[in-house]
């Protein structure tokens, strides 16, 4: 049926009913590259610190080709929930392939490539809650298929990671399901009501850029969410490496692993993204975001100053409080500044910049741990984010108008 036959709540209804099925594969998909794929790459086959980061950077690659890919599906006909769906078929692909094929460097391409598709979709997802849902209930509306995507990823965080205890070579039977998930999810996607991919004015991929320069507002936030986006990233892939690797005198068993860097952070999230989805439609989004970085600095600095794995947990459980509004803020927040019509190109810009520092953030966060070690460079991460935090101040007036005019 034509999307101009279906009524506002029919469309909202829909979006709903599917958006709550993606986010359970998704969650499941999450649990994949937050810990097994890169667990595998380290206990496995062994791998060198060059494929460690190229998997951990693999989601935000994904990012980054998100403006070219917006760029070229823009007027071409294409409903947006079909773009997510078509990519997340070849993430399916790639899993299964990665799962059965025992070798280190066709594991590595796979999963790359994998991740990749998963991430570059993010623009069409965003730009279909903005199409589809009023301004003040989006924050309730996304947290509920988060909560499934939170809750998903912990409970295959524990079940993946008590088969891997079993047997590691079990990876191959984690990663066909993850590869299932990944088709389910496209079928999720694809299902959504939602309208074509706006028109752009711009001859070349990376013209979406232009709104960073010509919103002054939009594009400051932007400096200072790269900043605490890059202290973040950058020793993301350093909390699984901590615990998991010999080389730091830890080397936690697979539950382990799994239960600090998946099960504690995702019941945390499970826990508070109700809480932050309220404030997200209520409160000023500069403040919002000020208070988060806060969180994230103080978890991370706290996960990596002591081997005890108490204290540990301790960080990454802050960590996970963070991330649930974290989640929320990222996915929704240019929402509050795009004009009508340019969610998509909006949220290109922001997909594409975290892509770039999460590609290059895990790659410089192995070399400044090699050169500083890893608890100092907790600390350096914890001090950039007070500084976008500081830098956040003089922007608060202007949140609070974009706040009250959305």
């Amino acid at each position: 049926m034509p999307l101009d036959d279906w009524t506002t709540s029919e469309i909202r209804d829909q979006t709903y009913k599917y958006d709550l099925r993606r986010g359970f594969f998704e969650g499941i998909l999450s649990a994949g590259i937050q810990t097994f794929a890169l667990f595998i790459a380290i206990r496995y086959y062994n791998a060198g610190e060059g494929l460690k980061s190229l998997i951990a950077a693999a989601p935000f690659m994904g990012m980054m080709l998100s403006l070219p890919l917006v760029h070229y599906t823009a007027g071409k006909g294409f409903k947006k929930s079909s773009c997510g769906a078509i990519p997340s078929i070849v993430t399916g692909t790639c899993l299964i392939v990665a799962a059965w094929i025992p070798s280190l460097g066709l594991y590595t391409l796979m999963i790359v490539i994998a991740y990749i598709c998963r991430s570059a979709i993010l623009p069409f997802l965003t730009s279909i809650y903005g199409d589809n849902y009023p301004h003040n209930k989006r924050g309730a509306k996304f947290s509920k298929p988060l909560l499934i995507t939170v809750a998903a990823s912990s409970m295959f965080g524990f079940a993946g990671s008590s088969l891997l205890e079993i047997d590691i070579t079990y990876f191959s039977w984690v990663f066909t399901l993850l590869g299932i998930c990944a088709f389910a999810k496209a079928w999720a996607l694809n299902s959504m009501p939602s309208k074509l991919v706006e028109e752009n004015s711009h001859e070349h991929p990376l013209g979406n850029l232009k709104y960073a320069v010509k919103d002054r507002d939009f594009g400051y936030v932007l400096l200072t969410w790269f900043i605490m986006g890059f202290a973040n990233l950058w020793v993301l892939p350093l909390r699984v490496d901590y615990v998991a690797s010999a080389n730091y005198g830890i080397e936690a068993s697979p539950f382990i692993v799994a239960l600090i860097i998946t099960i504690v952070p995702e019941t945390m999230r499970l826990i508070f993204i109700p809480f932050w989805a309220r404030l997200f439609d209520r409160m000023n989004f500069v403040i919002l975001r000020m208070i988060l970085n806060v969180l994230f600095g103080a978890g991370i600095a706290i996960f990596f100053i002591s081997k005890n794995l108490f204290v540990i947990g301790t960080g990454s459980a802050l960590i996970g409080v963070a991330f649930a509004g974290g989640s929320i803020a990222w996915t929704l927040w240019v929402t509050k500044y795009a004009p009508p019509g340019k969610v998509s190109a909006y949220m290109s810009v922001h997909v594409g910049l975290t892509g770039i520092r999460g590609t290059i953030g895990p790659m410089i966060g192995y070399w400044t741990a090699g050169q500083i070690g890893v608890i100092m460079t907790g600390w350096v991460s914890c001090g950039l984010m007070i500084l976008a935090t500081l830098m956040l101040i003089p922007e608060i007036r202007h949140g609070q108008r974009r706040t009250l005019s959305n």
